[in-house]
């Protein structure tokens, strides 16, 4: 019997280059090893899902029964990874010993919490797959407060969602929302629109304390707030914890056709590194996937990315950007009117980078950056 290709993870990467491997080939037995329940979910809609009262069950698409139906495979969930053997291409799970012909890590990344001190720092909420979107979703709706560490990406979003409901107050270290990833302009806009969230910056948390009514959360510039949830949208850590033997850096180094260093050992999503970078967005991972399938299926394809299109869910202003929207050095040239705004960054006289707001789509300047 043929070995099968064996997948660790059933995220947007595991279960996309499944699918993608099946269009290529229908016989090679596909195992895919997951910790959780194995559900497929859109992982993008867990950031704006409480606004809607979406609970973590309406997020569910399918049930891991039911993609491995769809996709003519084995899910098996809640299975936990203990050991691999790259010389013997075999993966210990539990007391079952599965050999693999290829094998595909696409364990994600874990969410980063800033050391904090005080007793309610162990009840820091995060936001990275369906179960902690259980746990957020159910303490929000018995909450009043809510504070949300970091105003990156997630942190911005989550804020605005909560906003419809609930009072918020968000906290940075930078000086403005998003501050890495579009001009100032466009942060000061969105702040505008935002006016019902609390904006403190240049601060972190230093302690959380639990008191008689939620939580007491003292900053380094020592002001204090009384809040009943806090989420930490600080970033994520690649997982490295089934790497033993394989070339690590900041993730899991691959090159472009999503090689490890070790043979027949491959990386995909927020766990790789590929070549110099982590690109956590579906658009890399899915042109990740796709190019892995065909690998796999005995065509070797690197992955190539062009600029990628980044979309902001912050509905009270949307924002699209791509390509080099940050650094010191870019000349931005910001034109603005009653239906948003666009930015266009340049860079020795050439488009680099673009940011738009409102009815504004910038995707139609992406065949401007490709040249």
């Amino acid at each position: 019997m043929k070995m099968p290709l064996v997948i660790i993870g059933s995220g947007h990467a595991g279960y996309t280059l499944a699918r993608a491997f099946r269009q290529h080939d229908t016989s090679t037995p596909v195992v895919v090893l997951t910790e959780d329940g194995g559900e497929y979910y859109s992982k993008p809609q867990l950031s704006h899902g409480f606004g809607h009262q979406t609970s973590a069950a309406q997020l569910i698409q399918n049930s891991a029964t039911g993609m491995a139906a769809e996709l003519k495979i084995m899910v098996r969930p809640h299975t936990r990874v203990t050991a691999i053997d790259f010389a013997a291409q075999k993966i210990t799970a539990g007391a079952a010993q599965i050999p693999y012909s290829d094998l595909v890590l696409a364990v994600g990344a874990k969410p980063f919490v800033p050391p904090i001190e005080g007793d309610g720092a162990q009840d820091i909420l995060t936001l990275n797959n369906l179960e902690q979107y259980r746990r957020y979703f159910d303490t929000l709706n018995r909450s009043e407060h809510v504070l949300v560490i970091g105003g990156g990406l997630v942190g911005t979003e989550i804020a605005h969602d909560i906003a419809q409901h609930k009072r918020v107050t968000l906290v940075d270290i930078g000086s403005r929302l998003l501050e890495r990833l579009v001009p100032e302009p466009v942060s000061q806009r969105l702040h505008s629109v935002m006016d019902q969230v609390t904006l403190r910056f240049g601060t972190v948390v230093a302690r959380i304390d639990k008191v008689a009514k939620g939580y007491s959360v003292t900053m380094v510039d020592g002001v204090k707030l009384t809040v009943d949830a806090i989420i930490c949208t600080a970033g994520l850590k690649p997982r490295l914890d089934l790497t033993a033997g394989l070339e690590i850096q900041r993730g899991i180094v691959v090159d472009s056709y999503l090689r490890t260093s070790q043979a027949h050992v491959y990386a995909l999503g927020d766990c790789a590194e590929i070549e110099g970078q982590i690109l956590p967005y579906l658009q890399p991972i899915t042109l990740s996937a796709n190019a892995l399938a065909s690998t796999l299926a005995g065509k070797p394809t690197p992955v190539h990315f062009g600029p990628l299109p980044v979309a902001v869910k912050t509905p009270r202003y949307p924002i699209q950007l791509a390509g080099l929207t940050q650094g010191s050095n870019l000349d931005w040239q910001i034109n603005e009117g009653d239906d948003g705004l666009t930015a266009l960054a340049h860079r020795d006289n050439k488009l680099v980078g673009y940011v738009t707001t409102g009815s504004r789509n910038g995707f139609s300047l992406l065949p401007t950056l490709m040249r």
